[in-house]
């Protein structure tokens, strides 16, 4: 069957280490829309700093942000939360990660806030994101609209000590060699992308997903064809149908020029 919903992660898969879209892979998406596919950015990213990329890509469907809890529409800028966190699992991610001196960030659906003090508050801006408000800790633990918790930690010993801590409580993610996330039970790529299969009545082995990191496995596990990067870990390369090459080599050119446009 043709291949009808791409889902495309962003950093270290569509955009290059200086955070640009090749030519190769705008070609590669511009082909696949006029074939009629839809294709999303499916990212941890606020749609504050995907923006940009989607109106370059003309796109004008629902993206991926935040990791799947937040839905965003590139033409009317409008943000659907499709899961915020509990009070009482916000509270306790940040607990936990005070008393492990862990700095970190609280994601709303448009803002980031962080404790004053916070030496890495604006580390994300040459992402694109927005600059941190300042709180306190009691302030951040009573914001009603957070959707995640990112805190900066090496690959390591930190997967499994707050790991431990707090999957009871939240999904734990690695989302790139210094960012571990925690996000509510059940909200991530994989159940976002769902979503758009029911809302464009597209099933599962019409959908290809394409990822370098943990948060890309989910969409592994709905979408009927899933390609890793070369440049992705091990074990994520293995959870994947198909290998493409690296993000410096337009590996997802390759990929859609083969699995949706049908070409060798």
């Amino acid at each position: 069957m043709p291949i009808r919903l791409v889902a495309i992660d962003l950093d270290g898969t569509l955009l290059d280490h200086e955070h640009r879209i090749s030519p190769a892979n705008r070609a590669a998406i511009d082909a696949c829309r006029q074939a009629g596919a839809h294709v999303v950015i499916a990212t941890g990213r606020m749609f504050a700093s995907v923006e940009r990329y989607t109106r370059e890509l003309g796109f004008d469907d629902w993206q991926i942000t935040a990791n799947g809890a937040v839905l965003a529409h590139p033409r009317t800028g409008e943000l659907q939360v499709r899961r915020r966190m509990a009070p009482h699992e916000l509270r306790t991610v940040i607990t936990v990660l005070a008393q492990h001196a862990a700095p970190y960030l609280v994601f709303s659906p448009s803002r980031i806030a962080t404790e004053h003090g916070n030496p890495l508050a604006n580390s994300l801006s040459h992402y694109g994101e927005p600059p941190s408000l300042l709180r306190s800790r009691e302030e951040l633990m009573a914001l009603p609209d957070a959707v995640k918790v990112l805190t900066f930690a090496p690959a390591g010993a930190a997967d499994a000590t707050l790991g431990d801590a707090l999957r009871a409580t939240v999904d734990v993610i690695r989302t790139g060699a210094d960012f571990l996330e925690f996000l509510p039970h059940g909200v991530g790529k994989g159940a976002a992308l769902a979503d758009l299969m029911q809302r464009y009545d597209i099933p599962g082995d019409q959908v290809l997903a394409i990822g370098d990191n943990e948060n890309d496995l989910s969409m592994f596990a709905v979408a009927g064809m899933s390609v890793a990067m070369a440049n992705a870990a091990a074990h994520i390369r293995a959870s994947a149908r198909a290998v493409t090459a690296s993000v410096a080599h337009d590996g997802v050119a390759l990929a859609l020029r083969r699995y949706v446009l049908g070409e060798a």
